[in-house]
């Protein structure tokens, strides 16, 4: 990687004085300087702050000129999609929501984004706008950035939605798991230790768990590993664990819920819920539902806990990773309720295992996290590319 390419990279998560740079960059201070004037001109980097002072002047430290540069996150949510742009440091300049409950089609959502770009380029004449990181749930192809498969699409089969896109807004286009890109927000927003062996997992249309072996994502021949099969699962011999699909799905959960209050005698103090018609707003509201006024959310919770327990606690007993990053929609899960969970989970495993394993909540709520991560993959993909070109950079 040019020295430039990896400035950018090492000063993206946090600032960093030029001895820093130098001792992570292991070149020559005026070849480092002339990097960093370089950088500074282009505004890739600027000035943000200084380190503390330990007798003498204290050092300056750089880190990413967020007044430029603009990039494109997609969440293709299937139903629904989410749009973003956000400078370099991750802050979100603008967002959209479009086909809410809807499955577009292949075609309608790339036009879509590539509205969505011209209408960027209008907004915002003065930035520049690097290119498009797209989330996709499904199977991937990392390489030619085409959509294999997602299950519960099945018209989203083999569509070559990166080539496709970026011919029609001539912009470098990169695809990744959604929930491998949740992942990627969460641990940079959180600063966890790459050099551990991070899970993560993110429950949506589906549970599915990022495995980040010693800072390698592990992604698997079909790019879409650490799926959890529900069919496969056996949570509990109760009533309400008979059928864990139901609980492992967004719009499993909501089905229940409506099921289970139409036979309620009184639904009133569900009416709020009810009336919310977004499944995935929904879902938080159940997750958030008072325990004596509305006794079914908290039996619906348990069951899920439950389904979820057995799930996790399967992938700590085959990967043993050293921290387990609970997330997706439940980052929103009220800390009770996920205090329940991690020991459900714990009360599967072996002292041995249980003790080494981590268990903690996503911290990364935001909708738009997946989107983030797309950006994030962009970017890291953005730089390592030596045939891409730096803005306003000399090429070495």
């Amino acid at each position: 990687m040019s020295l430039p390419r990896a400035v950018i990279r090492h000063v993206l998560s946090t600032p960093m004085s030029l001895a820093d740079l130098q001792q992570a960059t292991q070149v020559s201070l005026p070849t480092l300087r002339r990097a960093v004037q370089d950088l500074t001109e282009a505004r890739w980097i600027r000035v943000v702050g200084q380190a503390e002072a330990n007798g003498g002047r204290p050092a300056m430290l750089f880190g990413v000129d967020t007044t430029r540069f603009l990039l494109v996150g997609v969440h293709l949510q299937l139903p629904g999609m989410r749009l973003i742009a956000a400078d370099l440091a991750g802050a979100v300049l603008d967002e959209i929501k479009l086909f809410d409950q809807v499955v577009p089609t292949p075609h309608e959502a790339v036009q879509a984004v590539a509205d969505y770009v011209f209408h960027l380029r209008d907004m915002f004449p003065d930035r520049v706008i690097l290119g498009v990181g797209i989330a996709s749930p499904g199977f991937t192809d990392l390489s030619s950035g085409d959509i294999i498969s997602i299950g519960r699409v099945p018209t989203w089969e083999n569509f070559p939605v990166c080539r496709r896109l970026q011919a029609m807004v001539e912009l470098p286009v990169r695809i990744a798991n959604d929930v491998d890109c949740m992942a990627f927000a969460e641990f940079l927003h959180s600063s966890e230790p790459l050099d551990k062996n991070l899970a993560y997992v993110g429950y949506d249309e589906g549970v599915k768990v990022s495995l980040f072996l010693k800072g390698e994502l592990y992604k698997g021949s079909l790019g879409n590993a650490g799926l959890i099969a529900s069919h496969l699962l056996h949570a509990g011999d109760r009533p309400g664990l008979q059928d864990v699909h139901s609980l492992l799905t967004v719009i499993g959960v909501n089905q229940r819920f409506v099921q289970s209050v139409a036979a309620l005698d009184v639904q009133a103090p569900y009416a709020e819920i009810l009336s919310t018609s977004n499944p995935r707003a929904r879902f938080r509201l159940i997750l958030n539902g008072d325990d004596a006024a509305m006794p079914l959310c908290r039996a619906l919770v348990t069951d899920l806990n439950a389904a979820l327990a057995a799930a996790v606690a399967n992938v700590i007993h085959i990967v043993q990773p050293d921290i387990v990053v609970i997330g997706g929609l439940l980052s929103a899960m009220p800390a009770a309720r996920f205090a329940e969970l991690e020991a459900d989970i714990q009360a599967h495993l072996p002292a041995l295992i249980g003790h080494n394993a981590i268990i903690r909540q996503g911290k990364l709520a935001s909708q738009n996290g997946a989107a983030k991560g797309a950006i994030l993959h962009f970017l890291q993909a953005y730089l390592g590319d030596p045939t891409v070109e730096l803005d306003g950079v000399a090429r070495g």
